[in-house]
């Protein structure tokens, strides 16, 4: 062993570890810290259902003006409240060829805080409580209308489809049809 220059003889450095109160402290300061972000955290899941349904419902329309257009037949978005259900079909299921049907039909279930407030069409008018039907006809094209969503926390957001659906918009809130520029 070497020695240092007072004659004894040098140690290897002295590595210690944590010691407990130590380790309990870090601990406590990170139940502290996690007691503050996990209502934040539950509060960003719950209000991201409303918009997670309207980004699947917006894709929905998208997918029902593409089949109708491909199809180059009618198709239906009819939304059924008894069982909170979205469902895209041709609209030739009615008169039969049942299998056939099902098999290009797809559908969207609202998740239990979310539900269709009501709904506004162009030459309907303001529908609140009953089935919904949009028609897109062998183009893809729609009536000017608006589905209206509700969040049980009271957030609320619009689905507008413009009659030739270049684009679909979703506001923020609860938007009236009187809005200028709306459908444009």
């Amino acid at each position: 062993m070497p020695a240092s220059e007072t004659g004894e003889p040098c140690r290897a450095a002295d590595h210690r570890g944590f010691t407990l109160v130590e380790l309990l402290v870090v601990m406590v300061l990170m139940a502290v810290i996690a007691s503050f972000a996990v209502p934040r955290i539950g509060d960003f899941i719950y209000a991201d259902q409303l918009k997670t349904t309207v980004r699947r419902l917006v894709g929905l329309i998208h997918r029902s003006a593409q089949m109708a257009r491909q199809s180059q037949a009618p198709y239906l978005l009819t939304y059924q409240p008894g069982e909170r259900l979205f469902v895209a079909r041709p609209e030739e299921q009615r008169t039969g060829k049942k299998d056939e049907a099902a098999a290009r039909e797809e559908r969207l279930s609202l998740t239990d805080t979310v539900t269709v407030q009501n709904t506004w069409s162009w030459f309907g008018g303001p529908r609140a409580g009953d089935a919904m039907v949009i028609r897109f006809n062998k183009n893809g094209y729609v009536e000017p209308t608006i589905i209206y969503l509700r969040q049980e926390d009271g957030q609320e957001m619009s689905v507008i489809l413009t009659p030739f659906l270049g684009k679909v918009k979703a506001e923020e809130g609860y938007v009236s049809p009187e809005t200028e520029a709306l459908f444009q």
